[in-house]
């Protein structure tokens, strides 16, 4: 069995796989300004409009909130959804993001314009063997009482892995006694028409993440 060292290491291995999946790039709208220093940036629209294989990321869901109840895409039509993937036991990278998600959050919280209620932040788990929805409710209550854990059983999360791109998969080796689970750390920001806007980087800090949603979600 693997080990690696330090936590540095695997983050260094999360990032490799991160960009081995594909999305190694910020795709953005014209005009937009991912700004953070050593982010790459990729303007991919023509006119605002999303190239393809981008607009298609997103789909119907009938999943598990994490207050036990059943929910779906509809439940939270009319609004944005901004989407990340991730897991309970996640030690480096869903750590790292789901603070700058938090972060982001607490700025659009504190607007006067209100912009966060215009959203629901969903997390949705790449670990449902592990994740119920009471770990999924004990976890996320220590960033941002507004994050919605979604969890399920794999049949019914595999169309949503598939339907935002999503690949996960339990590598060979442990941490702290839990295994890792490889997935993308990306942002997704869906429309209340549940279509892709656009998406972030889990290195974009908090106030670019909430300058760009207000935006959208003003718009």
């Amino acid at each position: 069995m693997v080990r690696y060292s330090s936590k540095f290491n695997l983050w260094l291995a999360a990032m490799v796989i991160l960009i081995g999946n594909g999305l190694n790039v910020v795709h953005a709208h014209d005009g937009e300004n991912h700004d953070d220093s050593g982010v790459s940036v990729e303007v991919a629209t023509t006119n605002n409009v999303l190239p393809a294989e981008i607009a298609s990321i997103g789909g119907p869901f009938s999943l598990t909130n994490h207050l036990g109840q059943p929910v779906t895409d509809q439940t939270y039509a009319g609004k944005h959804m901004l989407v990340f993937f991730g897991y309970s036991n996640c030690q480096i990278m869903c750590s790292i993001s789901l603070k700058r998600i938090a972060d982001a959050l607490t700025i659009l919280e504190n607007d006067i314009d209100k912009p966060l209620e215009k959203i629901n932040p969903l997390v949705i788990t790449v670990d449902p063997a592990n994740d119920t929805p009471e770990v999924l409710k004990n976890s996320l209550a220590g960033y941002h009482a507004a994050l919605i854990g979604l969890t399920g059983t794999l049949d019914e999360l595999k169309p949503v892995y598939k339907a935002y791109k999503q690949k996960p998969s339990v590598l060979d080796f442990e941490l702290a006694e839990s295994a890792v689970v490889s997935h993308q750390s990306y942002f997704y920001l869906m429309g209340p028409d549940g279509k892709l806007q656009t998406f972030f980087p889990p290195v974009l800090n908090a106030e670019s993440v909430a300058t760009l949603i207000k935006r959208y979600v003003s718009g």
